[in-house]
């Protein structure tokens, strides 16, 4: 029996990282055979610095082409096992420029150069190198990854969405959804409070302009920042605050209903798509914008250290609502590429 072991930030309760392990692991049911295939998961307590139980090294979805996650992927590559990544993205607060055509203007953000050669060497043992977006395909490209490099999307794009339910959906159009959160402020312009307070006067906008709001939560330690967003909106007959971590067919359920997102978490923003719902990015990080340039879909794009946020944000979902039809096409048409593309290593064999 060939033993698969997928590795990804998973057991922590984050909604985003333990979808792509989800779906990667349906992937598995669909096209492997179960007596010849033995998928295990890197849970809490999983070594993965003796490799040699395991046959095939899958990086999987999420900002795992980092120190740490390299380490892993680069011990795959000298105990010469099968290696494919999956979806995996690069992921820096360092501030990122790009040009009128969307390319970065600077690749590199400090790594070493024994981080580098790291990196081409799992470029060149891989059998699959497919990452998120196009950022992190230019910051691969520029430190010398060549061979299987591809872009494959998000994984977390493979989900669909529960068949719609029309009861009452005429009535919840006029929902706008708000994911809040924290990461510590490891964030673009390192000012969580600035943020929250630009939301807020975005939020209260909302609610004069007759919308509904509803606030979700993706991950348990963001539950404090909604309590507090929640507060300062102040408009408690207007705002649901839902702070339960659903999993993500419930999510989605819920996000398809609404007439668009504005999401801080990279992954809120990913459901959001999947489902066919416009979404307005808060990118805090670089990962954030490379998920939005691999729809092509920039303009949803407002970073956390932009001057003026509360009314970039309110032009943003503007745009959202006024473009809702070209956006959800161009949406599903990437979701198809995407998913073709996240398949191709069960299709192909490379497992």
């Amino acid at each position: 029996m060939r033993k698969i072991l997928y590795v990804g930030w998973i057991g922590f309760n984050n909604l985003g990282d333990e979808l792509m392990w989800r779906v990667f692991e349906q992937l598995s049911r669909k096209h492997l055979e179960a007596k010849q295939f033995q998928v295990i998961p890197s849970l809490p307590g999983v070594d993965l610095v003796d490799l040699s139980p395991y046959d095939t090294i899958v990086l999987g979805g999420g900002s795992l082409l980092v120190p740490g996650y390299v380490d892993v992927a680069y011990r795959a590559v000298k105990q010469q096992k099968r290696l494919v990544i999956w979806g995996s993205g690069y992921d820096t607060q360092e501030p990122v420029h790009l040009d009128s055509a969307g390319r970065l203007l600077d690749v590199r953000f400090g790594e070493s150069e024994k981080m580098r050669q790291m990196l081409r060497d799992i470029g060149h043992h891989a059998l699959f190198f497919g990452v998120r977006g196009p950022l992190t395909y230019q910051y691969l490209q520029e430190a010398g990854v060549g061979n299987s490099l591809k872009i494959s999307g998000d994984p977390g794009m493979l989900l669909l969405p529960p068949r719609a339910d029309n009861v009452g959906k005429e009535n919840e159009q006029r929902v706008i959804g708000i994911n809040w959160g924290t990461s510590y402020n490891r964030i673009y312009g390192k000012d969580e409070a600035a943020v929250e307070d630009a939301l807020t006067t975005a939020a209260r906008q909302l609610v004069e302009d007759g919308y509904k709001l509803y606030l979700f939560t993706m991950w348990g330690p963001d539950r404090e920042a909604n309590k507090r967003l929640y507060k300062k909106i102040g408009k408690p007959k207007q705002t649901t605050l839902d702070l339960d971590v659903h999993d993500h067919a419930e999510m989605m359920r819920r996000l398809q209903k609404m007439e668009a997102t504005i999401n801080f978490k990279l992954h809120a923003n990913v459901l959001s798509a999947a489902c066919g719902t416009p979404f307005v990015c808060l990118a805090y990080r670089f990962k954030c914008l490379d998920f939005t340039h691999s729809l092509e879909l920039s303009e949803l794009t407002v970073p956390t250290d932009e001057r003026d946020l509360g009314a970039r944000i309110l032009s943003r979902v503007k745009y959202a609502k006024e473009y809702k039809d070209t956006i959800r096409s161009n949406m599903a048409e990437k979701q198809r590429q995407m998913i073709d593309n996240l398949e191709e290593p069960f299709v192909q064999g490379w497992l």
